[in-house]
């Protein structure tokens, strides 16, 4: 009785081990030694009973399905020479670091302004002066040749501008109390990004001195986003901020 439960005792753990042996066995023998040509794509030519998947392309393109009797590994037939390189503008803009705070397409990000069509001026004076929490970038960091190319570069890329109708409805914006809070902290904080290209942040008192009536400040506004480089979405939370600010309703108190 003692002999039975002994051989009872191990012949589970047995069995589920050769049943793993066997697994890892037929594992290996379908995947390494029947067919390291087919998942290596190492065949001189296409099997019958072997499909190959349609290969993507970094342009876009799909290669056919490679036919029968024809070479597999035909990722493509790119010409290299139609690689266009990349404009040294766009080289500096990238290796001086501008892309980690401004975008890759300098279309803006989340702490700083879109340089896209800026003028050569202003972005000249940003890598010297670094305002608004920017990093001042000496020649040591990039010369003036570079910083030349860089800003003529900004300057020539394609900007969208709003139509006549759509900067004539931001000038006419007028105070609304019931516009959110919440909506208020995106123009501060546009502000922020825009107005950091040429100086500081304005405080609340310096928009007070500045604006006698709300028409002048939603007419700045709107010259900003038609010339600078400030969407209509951000010129519109900026109107409703400073236009709050002109009205006696400071978001910030008011949390």
């Amino acid at each position: 009785m003692v002999q039975e439960a002994a051989v009872d005792r191990f012949i589970v753990p047995r069995l589920g081990f050769l049943l793993v042996v066997g697994l890892a066995t037929l594992l290996i023998w379908q995947i390494v030694l029947r067919s390291p040509d087919t998942h290596a794509h190492l065949w001189e030519t296409i099997k019958p009973d072997y499909a190959q998947t349609t290969v993507a392309l970094v342009g876009g393109e799909r290669t056919p399905m490679v036919p029968e009797g024809g070479v597999a590994f035909a990722l493509s037939r790119v010409d290299l020479g139609q690689v266009k390189p990349m404009d040294p503008g766009r080289a500096i803009y990238l290796v001086a670091g501008c892309a980690t705070c401004h975008g890759v397409d300098a279309r803006g990000g989340s702490v700083a302004p879109p340089l896209a069509g800026s003028s050569p001026d202003i972005v000249k004076h940003m890598v010297r002066e670094g305002p608004g929490g920017m990093p001042v970038y000496s020649q040591a960091h990039l010369g003036d040749a570079d910083l030349e190319v860089m800003a003529a570069y900004l300057h020539g890329l394609e900007v969208a501008r709003p139509d006549s109708e759509k900067i004539a409805a931001l000038q006419r914006l007028t105070y609304d109390p019931s516009v959110p809070v919440s909506v208020l902290l995106k123009g501060k904080a546009a502000i922020r990004r825009s107005c950091g290209a040429c100086h500081t942040q304005p405080t609340k008192e310096e928009m007070l001195s500045a604006f006698a009536t709300d028409s002048l400040a939603t007419g700045l506004v709107a010259q900003m986003v038609q010339n600078a480089n400030v969407s209509l979405e951000d010129g519109r939370v900026i109107a409703y901020y400073i236009l709050a600010i002109l009205n006696g309703a400071d978001p910030v108190e008011e949390r």
